[in-house]
């Protein structure tokens, strides 16, 4: 078992263990305030569903910005150097967070805080990519999330019980352990963005984001993602406060539902990486991308906790599938001076789903019926599927070929 766990260990690149311990310290204290931020906006702030989900778009807003300028950034000056910046700006922003009073105050906070994030995704996800080869990028990247998860699993839990206490002690312990992580960046790791040539007269030019949009099998595929993420959004951010006006169902509730997801993903991505890394990856985007729907409209069937959990542990299971084939898959179309590019805009899925899916998801609670939001939301995951079959069946996404190790 020893010997196992050692061969295990020694496939992936120390520097990767070193992004894996501060992911789990990151995701940790994400945890601890992330689940709750739109209780703490609708009840602290005393604000509507409509005014949270505007607020909630301008982080996402901000964070469109942050993937575009985080790519860009990655590729020009470096993985290691940006994900310092943008972790030690994180954690000002996140302190600063349990203090605001007004709205105004949120809004200028959350630019910062969704910016800075942002600009962190792309760099770590190119770092990785620099580190490991394309065969074993589908495990890499379900690591990640496995221990990011696992952060999420102690995190809710934790933070439920801090927040019911006062907000500020979540939203600080997110702050510290953010500054933790950057301490780690800035001390024990390396930079891995490939050595650039200079360019030649005869070469073709060197990538740009133009070269990216106009990859349209990857931005058709963005498409379907964006489809995804607005389903995320609705169990992220309208679900707790569903669960708590409609149901009663507070703060420590929702923590237990986000705690199943994360446990999940604890104890089954790897597993579900391994059996079906094999199988052609748009098809696995498409039977994930139903699961999410139907873990979304199974929502609207739910009235009790227990129900809560089982739509939680449906939509998970695409999670499972989803996430890490299409981190991989984007990794792999990637050319090596492009990855933070490829990365910023496959981010930009989550900036632009969580900008349109609360806003909606809230327009829809406030002006129709918060049980309508799932069965009027949950379509959006056969749309995304359809997306990815169509994709399968006319322009199938290959890896791209690993360029040739430079002359010696």
């Amino acid at each position: 078992m020893h010997k196992r766990l050692q061969n295990f260990i020694t496939e992936f690149p120390r520097q990767f263990w070193i992004v894996f311990t501060g992911t789990l310290i990151n995701s940790t204290g994400g945890g601890m305030v992330f689940p709750f931020l739109t209780l703490y906006l609708n009840q602290h702030l005393n604000l509507s569903m409509t005014w949270v989900g505007v607020i909630l778009a301008f982080w996402s807003v901000s964070g469109l910005f942050g993937q575009i300028a985080g790519g860009t950034f990655a590729d020009r000056f470096g993985r290691k150097r940006l994900m310092a910046f943008s972790l030690a700006l994180n954690a000002c922003a996140l302190a600063t967070f349990g203090f605001v009073e007004t709205f105004a105050a949120a809004v200028a906070v959350v630019i910062v805080a969704g910016f800075s994030n942002a600009l962190y995704q792309p760099a770590r996800d190119a770092m990785i990519a620099d580190l490991v080869g394309s065969a074993k990028r589908p495990h890499a990247y379900s690591l990640i999330r496995v221990v990011a998860n696992f952060g999420l699993t102690i995190g809710p839990a934790l933070g439920g019980f801090l927040a019911a206490q006062s907000y500020l002690i979540p939203f600080l312990a997110n702050a510290s352990a953010t500054f933790t992580y950057f301490l780690i960046t800035a001390t024990l790791m390396r930079e891995t963005k490939p050595p650039t040539t200079p360019h030649q007269p005869n070469a073709a030019a060197p990538g740009n984001l133009l070269t990216v949009l106009r990859d349209t099998r990857f931005i058709v595929f963005l498409v379907g993602g964006v489809l995804c993420t607005f389903l995320a959004a609705q169990m992220m951010a309208v679900l707790p406060v569903y669960m708590n006006s409609a149901f009663g169902l507070g703060a420590s509730y929702y923590g237990w539902v986000m705690t199943t997801n994360a446990a999940m993903v604890v104890m089954l991505q790897f597993l579900i990486t391994r059996a079906t890394i094999h199988l052609p990856r748009l098809l696995l985007a498409a039977t994930g991308a139903i699961l999410y729907a139907l873990g979304v409209g199974s929502v609207g069937l739910s009235d009790t906790f227990p129900h809560f959990i089982l739509a939680m542990a449906l939509y998970t299971l695409g999670e499972l599938i989803l996430v890490p084939t299409a981190s991989a898959l984007t990794a792999d179309l990637a050319p090596a001076d492009l990855r933070g590019r490829y990365m910023g805009m496959y981010g930009l899925t989550w900036a632009v789903g969580f900008g349109i899916g609360p806003i909606l998801g809230g327009l829809i609670s406030d002006a129709l019926s918060p049980r309508v939001v799932w069965f009027l939301t949950a379509p959006a995951g056969l749309c995304a599927a359809l997306i990815f079959l169509a994709l399968a069946r006319f322009a199938p996404l290959h890896p791209r070929p690993a360029p040739p190790p430079p002359a010696t």
